[in-house]
């Protein structure tokens, strides 16, 4: 296959999820609201211990 066209397929699709990922996103923002912002911080604080707890477990 082309690498023009493989690009252009790989830019086709995330454009699309992209897009649909907005839409979703604004939809469930205006349901849930700030509830969703908070759950949001605490799972990317989990994320950041996690990621910090193997780093020092592996030395």
């Amino acid at each position: 296959m082309n690498i023009l066209v493989a690009a252009l397929c790989i830019g086709l699709a995330t454009t699309l999820m992209v897009t649909l990922g907005m839409l979703l996103g604004r939809m469930l923002g205006q349901l849930v609201g700030k509830r969703a912002e908070i759950v949001g911080g605490v799972v990317l604080m989990l994320v950041g211990a996690t990621i910090l707890y193997e780093h020092f477990a592996s030395l």
